[in-house]
């Protein structure tokens, strides 16, 4: 299950809300990029932040702060408030975004959404659902619309949208645990990865949004007072614990010693790339959950992403029939390619048109 803490910004500091009302907010520093770096630190791989005032406005309003959180962390982040056009969406990326979540607009104009996927990728955006006794609030939070939240979230999946963030506003910043019925109502009903927000104050609330099968949870007061320590909870839920069929020793490597692994994106099935692992680099990528090579040039392990923040999270590992090429599935976050592209197969030098098309009618059909 994926960790998301969360860091809301209002007026440049970082600060809570309860039950998203502006006039009952908690200072908890004057420097966001600070919290960021703590949480990155204590072991986050994804941040959740929310321009507060951006909400309100409809625009970007903390900017420097969101740039100043980006430059000074590796780990990817993920933005909403204010989100409600396409130069939002671009600005924010231009920032090193990672994905920016839209609300309002997804609510008032369902085909903004598609048009944004279409436009920036899947991958860079995210719809967030806010609702009040299951109807979608808008605005900040400052209007509740007759929209039911279900039938948002199915919508937003027709549009290509592959992850939602669904909020209780009723349980925001009240410690009093999260709504997880209907979160998994949410989760169960569309193949999109679900994110839960709103009210998460204990490890077991995060046990218990395991248990229902949900992606991801998000989490605000409870890491400010203290009620969940993130290394823990990291350690608890982020690093999977693999079950090893098969040691290093008994696999056949090549004439290096070294045993080839090809990487594949989960969600897509796209090949990313091709790399290599000593004992060390398999080792430490079972320990950690994130994909570790041994670099023949630099004749030392590397971490995907290290530099970057291009992680690669491991998702599963098979070994061919003889037992000498490791594949890899793994959710890649951004690039796989140093050239900057999703994957490193990205220069055609021959193919077969008829082919390729009946290939593509085929995955197609097997969807």
């Amino acid at each position: 299950m994926r960790l998301y803490p969360a860091i809301d910004m209002k007026n440049g500091q970082c600060v809570r809300l309860t039950q998203g009302l502006f006039d009952n907010v908690n200072v908890y520093s004057d420097s966001p990029a600070d919290m960021a770096a703590l949480w990155e630190s204590s072991g986050a791989r994804f941040l959740h932040l929310v321009d507060l005032d951006g909400a309100l406005a409809g625009r970007s309003v903390n900017a420097p702060a969101i740039r100043a959180i980006t430059e000074r962390v590796k780990i990817p982040v993920q933005l909403g408030g204010g989100i409600r056009t396409l130069e939002n969406i671009d600005t924010m990326l231009s920032l090193g975004v990672y994905r920016v979540i839209i609300g309002t607009r997804a609510v008032e104009d369902p085909e903004f959404v598609r048009e944004a996927v279409r436009t920036f990728g899947a991958e860079h955006i995210v719809v967030g659902v806010d609702a009040k006794n299951g109807k979608v609030a808008t605005a900040g939070w400052e209007n509740v619309s007759s929209v039911d939240a279900l039938d948002l979230c199915r919508r937003m999946e027709d549009m290509g949208v592959q992850t939602i963030v669904y909020t209780d506003i009723s349980r925001d910043g009240m410690m009093q645990g999260p709504n997880v019925a209907m979160t998994k109502k949410i989760s169960d009903a569309v193949s999109m990865d679900i994110i839960a927000s709103g009210g998460v104050s204990c490890m077991e609330d995060l046990y218990e949004i395991e248990r229902a099968g949900i992606h991801g949870a998000i989490m605000g007061k409870s890491l400010y007072e203290k009620k969940i320590d993130l290394t823990e909870a990291v350690k608890a839920f982020e690093i999977p614990q693999i079950t090893l069929d098969l040691p290093f020793s008994s696999l056949k490597l090549g004439p290096d010693g070294l045993l080839p692994v090809v990487v594949q994106d989960n969600r897509s099935g796209e090949v990313l790339m091709v790399a290599y692992m000593n004992e060390e680099a398999y080792n430490a990528t079972l320990q950690t959950g994130r994909m570790t090579y041994y670099s023949r040039s630099r004749k030392e392990l590397w971490l995907k992403g290290d530099t970057s923040g291009h992680y690669q999270y491991v998702r599963s590992l098979f070994i061919d029939c003889d037992q000498d090429t490791l594949l890899a599935k793994v959710d890649q976050i951004g690039a796989a390619c140093h050239t900057g592209n999703h994957s490193c197969f990205f220069t055609k030098i021959a193919g077969n048109s008829l082919a390729e098309e009946k290939s593509g009618t085929a995955c197609e059909e097997m969807n």
